[in-house]
């Protein structure tokens, strides 16, 4: 029970993030697993099981809270859930020191640039509908290879000059379509026969429980948090956010 409980203590402040700045919860929840020598593989597949009660309820908040652009979510749904399948099935050899590296330099970047632009207070850039799309198949791409969906998808608009309220809404909203697609792809390859993943999933199911279960209430207070933080203080919580796990890849790797 106190793994249970300590599991639910992290899925509770890793969501509070997420809700609030449109990322984390990924990101911690597979560092947490994977230290504790979970498969690459499985942590990905538990950390989308995880995801699908948690950010179907970060969704609604944001729903409620008016933080979505609908044109926006739709591109990154669509494209997102395209990415996500066919990262998890096509290109898992892409995994190694190289992409963690890409991944790495590209958040430290653009997180910095985040951080500029709200410093700043520059004014939002419209975002063309082609990157609209480009974003959420790539974001889709690396959360299905066992990356994260959120520090690339959010970073990427806000630096793009999407509304920091509209980047982080829509983001987790399409998270919960694209956490279901990633999900019924290894689900599908655990039932047919083909799971890779390196040991029984059986092995995390209280640790995705606790997961859960600390996630969910935290959940209901992204949309809220999103919404009535300024937006300049926002978009730069975001930027140091992203600057953060780069740092944090960066002395990983």
């Amino acid at each position: 029970m106190l793994e249970f409980f300590i599991f639910a203590a992290i899925g509770f402040a890793a969501q509070v993030c997420d809700g609030a700045l449109g990322m984390g919860f990924g990101v911690i929840s597979s560092s947490v697993l994977l230290g504790l020598g979970v498969p690459p593989a499985l942590a990905s597949a538990s950390v989308n099981a995880a995801k699908i009660p948690t950010t179907g309820t970060a969704a609604l908040s944001h729903l409620y809270h008016r933080n979505l652009d609908w044109p926006l979510v739709t591109a990154l749904c669509i494209f997102g859930g395209l990415g996500g399948a066919i990262g998890m099935l096509l290109l898992t050899g892409l995994k190694g020191a190289w992409l963690t590296t890409t991944i790495t330099i590209y958040l430290l970047f653009v997180g910095s640039l985040i951080v500029i632009r709200g410093v700043r207070g520059s004014a939002p850039r419209v975002l063309p509908a082609a990157w609209r799309r480009t974003i959420g198949f790539a974001g889709g791409l690396i959360e299905g290879i066992g990356g994260s969906w959120g520090p690339v998808v959010t970073t990427s608009l806000l630096g793009a000059g999407t509304e920091s309220r509209y980047a982080i809404g829509s983001t987790n909203f399409a998270e919960f379509f694209v956490a279901v697609t990633v999900f019924s792809a290894y689900a599908t390859a655990f039932f047919v026969g083909h799971w890779e993943g390196g040991s029984d999933w059986r092995s995390v199911a209280l640790p995705v429980a606790g997961l859960v279960i600390g996630g969910i209430p935290a959940a209901f207070f992204g949309g809220l948090l999103s919404k009535i933080t300024p937006k300049r203080a926002l978009t730069i919580a975001v930027g140091l956010l992203a600057i953060s796990i780069g740092t944090y890849r960066l002395i990983s790797a």
